[in-house]
């Protein structure tokens, strides 16, 4: 019997997220630092980058931008496993650029570690890691020639959208969804909205489900009974 070789896309389960709306995509000073210095890195002229911030600020948004604006591939670290990472190296093609979402579930250990320094050190393009805490904290990184090199690259703390960047992802979100409120329901929701970019399109999406599995129109009345639970 002759045993046909499993494909790499599903040893590493290299599906992109889903969820993610670029036409939603909210565009802030910040970000706009964070593309022009990703344009520089294909020119040669700025080295990688490191994104790092708190859950929800929308730091896989971002990656998911970089990688379709500029033809990186995308890799989530959190849906391959640490031990298997040499294999995606092995599959990379060190001269087309990467975004390294969720890289922090690989550090501390010695194998991913390993292997992410080695492709480092070959790489010929662009490259974007993105993490919750800094490379720069203490411990994060056991590999000392891997942490030096990662205290070398540019390093950008990622905050999350201000109130306007909000009201416009919010605005963005039920015009895709098809969601329609009346004005009433709009001013009871708007400041009870989450801060947080992620928990704002989760309490979306769930209002959404809600709100089809019910098949009735979305009221201030049926809001206060359910928004608890949602958000």
């Amino acid at each position: 019997m002759i045993h046909r070789k499993q494909p790499i896309q599903e040893i590493l389960n290299l599906e992109k997220p889903t969820g993610y709306l670029l036409e939603c995509w909210v565009e802030t000073e910040q970000h706009r630092m964070v593309l022009s210095h990703v344009q520089d890195s294909l020119a040669g002229v700025s080295s990688e980058l490191w994104l790092h911030g708190a859950p929800g600020v929308g730091k896989t948004h971002l990656g998911l931008l970089i990688a379709d604006r500029f033809e990186f591939g995308y890799y989530d670290c959190g849906d391959i496993s640490a031990e298997i990472s040499p294999e995606l190296f092995d599959y990379l093609d060190v001269g087309c650029g990467v975004v390294l979402d969720r890289v922090d579930r690989w550090l501390r250990h010695s194998i991913a570690e390993s292997a992410l320094f080695s492709w480092w050190k070959r790489k010929e393009n662009g490259l974007v890691l993105i993490s919750e805490t800094s490379p720069r904290a203490e411990g994060s990184i056991t590999l000392p020639d891997l942490a030096s090199r990662a205290c070398a690259s540019m390093i950008l703390p990622l905050d999350g959208l201000d109130d306007e960047g909000l009201r416009s992802l919010f605005r963005c979100q039920l015009d895709h969804r098809g969601i329609e409120l009346t004005p009433d329901v709009i001013r009871f929701l708007s400041p009870r909205l989450p801060r947080n970019p992620a928990k704002l399109v989760g309490l979306l999406s769930a209002i959404d489900q809600e709100s089809l599995r019910d098949q009735r129109k979305i009221t201030v009345p049926w809001l206060k009974q359910r928004l608890s639970r949602l958000s």
